[in-house]
């Protein structure tokens, strides 16, 4: 169904993003992440633990619109106990389970064409703890899997959350310079409606 099943690893002995289809031997390589289809036709997509220890498990739910002059997908993070971790599912499959958009953990809306991420919302509950950047882990992957043109990365745009949240970087060829400061989306009470450049939204909803 036009799906790769795609394993990212961290080494010096290939350039950033570029696809091997015979590694060879990757024992004793870094798998950072995985992105597979499970019996039941679902992607599945799983990030090293080691990576960022003290986030939550979770599920997903992807979100495209093809119809926009730039398409995009957004990835909705949960971590109810309804799905096994990793499985992302379509809107349709997530109407009829009993899970509200209120529980969600996080999510990352990306341009599918380039693999810049747009927009990244972590829930109250859960920030400080790496969560956003696990979730810009599990995107890429799916994004991979997808087989969609480009590597995730992060433009010149961000809010001053999302600046403190990059900290330690492991691509950090992939993150560029800030270049303009964008308002929070945690919007207070009586903020204007969103704006059409996207500055000020809500949390994506699925």
């Amino acid at each position: 169904m036009g799906r790769w099943r795609v394993h990212s690893f961290v080494d010096d002995a290939h350039p950033d993003g570029v696809i091997v289809d015979k590694p060879g031997d990757t024992s004793s390589m870094y798998r950072l992440w995985t992105a597979e289809v499970d019996d039941d036709g679902h992607a599945v997509v799983r990030v090293n633990p080691l990576s960022n220890p003290g986030t939550v498990d979770c599920w997903f739910v992807i979100l495209e619109d093809r119809t926009a002059p730039e398409p995009t997908a957004t990835l909705v993070a949960f971590a109810t106990d309804h799905l096994r971790v990793g499985t992302v599912i379509t809107d349709p499959e997530f109407f009829h389970l009993p899970v509200a958009n209120a529980d969600q953990v996080a999510a990352v809306r990306w341009w599918t064409q380039t693999g810049a991420v747009d927009q990244i919302y972590v829930a109250e509950k859960w920030r400080g703890r790496d969560q956003a950047r696990e979730l810009i882990y599990h995107a890429s992957a799916y994004h991979q899997h997808r087989g969609w043109p480009g590597r995730m990365h992060i433009d010149g745009r961000r809010t001053k959350a999302g600046q403190g949240a990059l900290g330690e970087r492991r691509h950090p060829n992939r993150i560029a310079p800030l270049e303009h400061l964008l308002a929070p989306l945690d919007a207070p009470a009586g903020t204007p409606a969103p704006s059409p450049d996207g500055i000020v939204e809500p949390p994506p909803q699925s």
